[in-house]
C-alpha cells in the first residue's frame, strides 16, 4: 500500500467516537511547533539525524493551521492565507520515512526512532474508534496470514532479528497508524491532516532525500479553505460518478467521503432531462446513506425527482461492463478472468451506453477511453483516426464537467491521451522526416487535412492548464515534461505565424484569425483564403464546438461518420 488513506476523512465514525480528534488545538501547536525547532531529518529506516542542506527550501507550515471542520469529520489542515496555483503550500519535515512501502519496512523504520518518538507516533496521528475493516488494515486481520507482510509475519520477523520486547498490539497500532495516515512512505503531523477531497487543491510530494513532505496548490486557494488532497492510487475514480466512487473508498479505505464535489452536484452521472428534453438533470449530492434516495434536478427547466427508473436500470446494467473494463479482477486464476471486450463490443458499449444514458454521463465517456487505448494495442500503439477520435471525444467530456483541476497525478491517464493526440494532430507521422507510420496504421499516415485546430484546443482546453499548475510531479514520467515544452513551442508558432505561408505575424493580437476557429492566424487575407481552400475548411472546429461534438468527431473521421 504506497498509498493509503489518511487524514480525517478515513473512518466512518463520527468525531466524538474518535479520541484522537479530541486533541485541543494548543496540543497541535505544540506538536508542531517542537518539529519546527527539530533540527533532525529522520531518514528512510529511521537512520540518524542528517546535516541540514543549506540550499533546500526552508520548512515552513506558517500558512497552515489545524482546526476542526466538523463537515469533514474532524480537525484539517485549512490554509491561512491565499496561495496561487503552483505555489507551496507548506514544507514540512517528516518524523519518520520508510526505506520502501512495505509493513516491515514501516515497522523497522518505527523500531529505529527513539522511545519518545515511537510513542509520539502511536500517540500523536489518527487511529480508528472503533477498528474499520478496509484494504488499508488488511494485515491486522487474523485472515491476512500467507501475504507475507501481515501484523503476524511481520512481527514474527522482527522477533528473529532480536526485537523480543514488541508485541502483537504494537504492531498492529503501528501499521494502522502508518497506513492511514502516510504520504507514500513518510508521516508527518501536518500533512496528515489533509483531508482526502475528491476536488483536491493540493498535490503532495514526498522529498525522502530531505526528509520532507511538501504540498503545491494545484490551482487558488483562498484563505481558510481546508486542503484537499487525493488519497488513492486508482485516479480513474476521479472522474466517475460520486456513487461508484464512495462505494470503493469504503471498500477500500473504510470511509463514505463527506467532501465538497461529493455533496454537490454530480456532473459526471448528468443524463438528459426527460421533461424538458434540452436541460441536463444531475444527482443533488451524495445520499447520506448508501440506502437513501438521491433526488435529481435539471439545470434548465429546475424539475426534481428521485431519477428517472429507466436511466437508473441502464445504470445498473452499464456501470458494471464498464467497470470490468476498467479495472478487470487482479490475481484470477489461470482461465478464470473474463475475457476481455474486442474493440467492436466497446463500440457497441459506448453506444448504448450514449443512446440509454446519454453524450455527458461518464460510463460513455469511460468506454470511448477504453477504446481509445484498446484500439491503439491493434494497431501497434500507433495513434490513428479513430482513436484519436475517441481520445479527443472523451477529453471534451472531461473539459465540459467543469471540474476544478485536480494535480497533474491525478489525471495523469488523460494527460498521457491529451499527448498523444495532440501530438497526433500536430505532428502527423508523414510531415515528420523519418517519421511515416508503419504499415499496421495505414490510416496514421494520412492523419488529418488540418488538425491545427483539434491540437490547438486539446492544449488550451486542457493539458497546458493542467500541467502549468501540478505538472512538476509527472514531468519525469515517460518524457512528459519535454513532450509538454515541444506541443507548447508548437502552439507558439501557431499563433505567431502565418498558417499559410509561414511567416511571422508579429504579436498574436496584430495578426488576422479565422472567425470560426480563432485559433489559425494569417499576414494576409489571400493567406487566409488560399489556406481555407487547401486545408482549413476540412479541419476548422468552431470555437463554440467541444471537442466532444459532432462537429469534430466528422472533422477527425470524415470517412467514419
Amino acid at each position: 500500500l504506497a498509498i493509503v488513506a489518511r487524514g480525517t476523512q478515513t473512518g466512518r465514525v463520527l468525531p466524538a467516537q474518535n479520541p484522537q480528534r479530541g486533541r485541543t488545538a494548543s496540543h497541535d501547536l505544540h506538536w508542531r511547533a517542537r518539529l519546527r525547532r527539530s533540527g533532525e531529518t529522520l531518514a528512510a529506516g529511521g537512520m540518524a539525524p542528517q546535516e541540514p542542506d543549506e540550499t533546500a527550501p526552508a520548512f515552513d507550515t506558517a500558512g497552515v493551521s489545524v482546526e476542526e471542520v466538523v463537515e469533514l469529520g474532524g480537525k484539517t489542515a485549512v490554509a491561512l492565507t491565499g496561495f496561487q496555483a503552483g505555489e507551496r503550500v507548506f514544507r514540512e519535515r517528516a518524523l519518520v520515512i520508510a526505506a520502501a512501502p512495505t509493513n516491515l519496512a514501516r515497522l523497522r523504520a518505527y523500531l529505529a526512532l527513539p522511545d519518545a518518538r515511537r510513542r509520539e507516533l502511536r500517540e500523536e496521528f489518527w487511529g480508528e474508534a472503533p477498528e474499520v475493516r478496509c484494504a488499508a488494515t488488511a494485515a491486522c486481520r487474523v485472515d491476512a496470514a500467507g501475504t507475507g507482510d501481515s501484523a503476524a509475519e511481520v512481527l514474527a520477523i522482527l522477533r528473529a532479528e532480536g526485537h523480543t520486547d514488541i508485541e502483537l498490539g504494537e504492531v498492529e497500532a503501528v501499521i494502522r497508524v502508518w497506513n492511514l495516515n502516510a504520504y507514500d512512505n513518510a508521516l508527518a503531523p501536518v500533512a496528515c491532516k489533509v483531508a482526502h477531497s475528491c476536488a483536491p487543491n493540493v498535490s503532495v510530494r514526498v522529498d525522502a532525500e530531505a526528509g520532507a513532505i511538501e504540498a503545491t496548490a494545484c490551482r487558488p486557494i483562498s484563505k481558510g479553505d481546508s486542503l484537499g488532497s487525493w488519497y488513492f492510487q486508482d485516479t480513474g475514480l476521479w472522474w466517475m460518478g460520486s456513487d461508484v466512487r464512495r462505494a470503493i473508498f469504503e471498500t477500500d479505505r473504510g470511509f463514505l467521503c463527506q467532501c465538497l464535489r461529493c455533496r454537490g452536484p454530480d456532473v459526471c452521472r448528468a443524463t438528459q432531462c426527460p421533461a424538458c428534453s434540452e436541460g441536463t438533470e444531475t444527482p443533488q449530492g451524495c445520499a447520506a446513506t448508501p440506502s437513501s434516495s438521491t433526488t435529481w434536478a435539471c439545470d434548465r427547466c429546475g424539475r426534481t425527482s428521485s431519477g428517472d427508473a429507466l436511466k437508473v436500470a441502464a445504470e445498473a446494467e452499464i456501470v458494471p461492463r464498464v467497470l470490468l473494463e476498467l479495472r478487470p479482477p487482479r490475481g484470477a486464476a489461470a482461465g478464470a478472468a473474463p475475457q476481455r471486450a474486442t474493440s467492436e463490443e466497446l463500440a457497441m458499449l459506448a453506444a448504448s451506453s450514449r443512446e440509454r444514458l446519454g453524450p455527458d454521463h461518464w460510463t460513455t465517456a469511460a468506454a470511448l477511453l477504453v477504446l481509445h487505448y484498446r484500439g491503439r494495442a491493434a494497431s501497434g500503439g500507433v495513434v490513428d483516426r479513430f482513436s484519436a477520435a475517441a481520445g479527443c471525444r472523451f477529453l471534451g467530456w472531461l473539459v465540459g464537467r467543469r471540474l476544478p483541476w485536480p494535480p497533474a497525478a491525478v489525471v495523469r491517464t488523460p494527460v498521457a491521451l491529451a499527448l498523444d493526440c495532440a501530438g497526433f494532430f500536430a505532428f502527423p507521422p508523414a510531415a515528420i522526416p523519418g517519421g511515416e507510420a508503419p504499415p499496421t496504421a495505414p490510416t496514421a499516415a494520412s492523419a488529418l487535412s488540418d488538425g491545427r485546430c483539434i491540437a490547438a484546443r486539446i492544449l488550451t482546453d486542457f493539458l497546458l492548464p493542467v500541467f502549468d499548475a501540478s505538472g512538476m510531479t509527472v514531468a519525469s514520467v515517460a518524457n512528459t515534461g519535454a513532450r509538454v515544452d515541444k506541443l507548447r513551442a508548437w502552439l507558439g508558432e501557431l499563433r505567431c505565424s502565418c498558417g499559410s505561408c509561414g511567416a511571422p505575424c508579429g504579436k498574436p493580437a496584430s495578426a488576422s484569425v479565422c472567425g470560426k476557429c480563432k485559433q489559425v492566424r494569417y499576414c494576409s487575407r489571400d493567406c487566409q483564403q488560399a489556406d481555407w481552400k487547401a486545408r482549413h475548411k476540412a479541419g476548422c472546429l468552431p470555437a463554440t464546438a467541444s471537442l466532444q461534438s459532432d462537429i469534430a468527431w466528422r472533422i477527425i473521421t470524415p470517412s467514419l461518420t
